[in-house]
């Protein structure tokens, strides 16, 4: 932990520093860079709490605590209404930037009690794990792979917002509230394989096979089953959703139109989404290196590059 710790703060000052040189590579088409180099530093404290907070719902999630890691992002959105409340009218969007930053810190304020207390309880057994960790050489293919993989599944936000920054004023923001919406099936279905996890972690650690396999086929099947289902919902009801939700202030009816059918392009993809979720992590928890999820997901990269570039045209 203090190794990650050190690498994320060292990630996140450098976000910090190269935040000019970020905001004009990925989006070079933003009328305001100044702007969106300020919410870059603010949110680039999040590089380390964020890590930290994954970290712990890691810990707590090998053993079988998730009432920690579930409220996360209770935390994390209190957070940001908090500050916005106090600081919007000031600072603008700039507050929603130290919102997220703040909330950042949340998430791992969320989990540490339950973290310490486990850690406590097993402190007896901490020289002998100490011990067969330092025996141990770090699986560095394993952690490349999974790295790479994270990496690639974020690029595709990325190949998005840059093609969208070319794009009439409003057209990040609708996707970013598409994309906040449309994925809330997928959330919901994926929380099942996320508590069962460590269920098949530990059959392929035991060498089990076929117990992990009928556990990832059952997952795969209600995830889908739940998926689709919310998929259905929001192509039938983007509109209503999206009015519901947003329509107020600033976010008139035609951004309500335009965001809703984002909504609907999202929608399709969500099922080969929720099942590559299921199945990268029974792929990652067999304790060696995988390379075929992290191959997947580039081809699914490049797929998002070049049907992106076509419809956005020259």
């Amino acid at each position: 932990l203090p190794r990650l710790a050190l690498a994320f703060t060292a990630a996140g000052a450098l976000v910090a520093v190269a935040a000019p040189v970020l905001v004009r590579a990925l989006a070079p088409g933003l009328p305001d860079h100044a702007l969106a180099v300020d919410c870059t530093r603010l949110t680039a404290t999040c590089v380390v709490t964020f890590g930290l907070a994954g970290y712990c719902s890691a810990a707590l999630r090998a053993h079988r605590r998730f009432l920690a890691p579930a409220a996360i992002y209770v935390a994390y959105n209190t957070g940001i209404i908090a500050v916005m409340s106090v600081l919007g009218g000031r600072w603008g969007v700039r507050s929603a930037a130290a919102g997220v930053a703040v909330g950042g810190v949340l998430m791992v304020a969320a989990q540490l009690p339950s973290l310490l207390r486990r850690l406590k309880r097993h402190e007896g057994e901490r020289s002998s794990v100490v011990a067969d960790e330092a025996a141990r050489p770090l699986a560095v293919a394993l952690f490349a792979t999974v790295l790479l993989f994270a990496l690639c599944r974020q690029s595709q936000v990325l190949i998005e917002r840059f093609l969208a920054s070319g794009l009439p004023s409003g057209a990040i923001s609708h996707l970013n509230y598409a994309q906040k919406v449309a994925q809330i099936p997928m959330t919901l279905s994926l929380m099942l394989c996320t508590v069962t996890f460590p269920v098949v972690a530990r059959a392929l650690a035991d060498g089990d096979t076929e117990r992990a396999r009928d556990r990832v086929e059952r997952d795969v099947a209600l995830a889908a089953c739940l998926v689709l289902l919310g998929a259905a919902t929001v192509v039938a009801c983007a509109p209503q959703i999206v009015q519901l939700l947003f329509q107020r202030g600033a976010f008139t009816a035609a951004d309500t139109a335009a965001t809703a059918g984002v909504m609907r392009v999202y929608a399709l993809g969500l099922l080969g989404q929720t099942v590559v979720g299921a199945l990268a992590r029974s792929y990652f928890s067999a304790g060696r290196a995988s390379w075929y999820p992290l191959g997947a997901m580039a081809a699914g990269v490049v797929a998002t590059a070049v049907a992106g570039a076509a419809a956005v045209g020259p």
